[in-house]
């Protein structure tokens, strides 16, 4: 199985790296938010929220391209926006994706995450208590 990994740098970042560990595939590969200190993501696209949606927009060409481009099985993203775009990509283009919220969302699930029980395959939390008929607790992940 080849396996989409996408999140923004930081937090976000360092969760999907603990979480693609745990996955057993032929093939991952990582999309991440450009930066000097991230050398490790084999395609990048530029960081923007949720509430900036106009400059998600702008980069749905090259999410598409992403995508397309790795042919993955599967997309998996931790967070934040341009992880949540790419997932947005993996779903126009038949896709299966997952939305696993940080583990710092602990009193309520993000705004991406809202976002992803849209058009995602699977979203996830790790906390019991966030746990809805949409957003599935199948333990901690992290």
């Amino acid at each position: 199985m080849r396996v989409l990994f996408a999140a923004s740098f930081g937090g976000h970042w360092a969760q999907l790296r603990r979480l693609a560990e745990l996955l057993d595939c032929n093939a991952r590969l990582f999309v991440s938010t450009a930066s000097q200190q991230n050398q490790s993501a084999d395609y990048y696209l530029e960081d923007f929220s949720v509430r900036e949606l106009w400059r998600g927009v702008r980069q749905l060409p090259r999410a598409l391209s992403i995508v397309r481009e790795s042919q993955p099985d599967l997309i998996v993203s931790t967070g934040a926006a341009p992880g949540l775009l790419i997932l947005f990509a993996g779903f126009l283009l038949g896709r299966k994706t997952i939305w696993v919220d940080s583990i710092a969302n602990s009193r309520e699930v993000s705004l991406s995450c809202r976002a992803a029980c849209l058009f995602a395959t699977r979203v996830l939390t790790q906390w019991p208590e966030l746990e809805t008929r949409r957003i599935r607790y199948l333990g901690r992940l992290l």
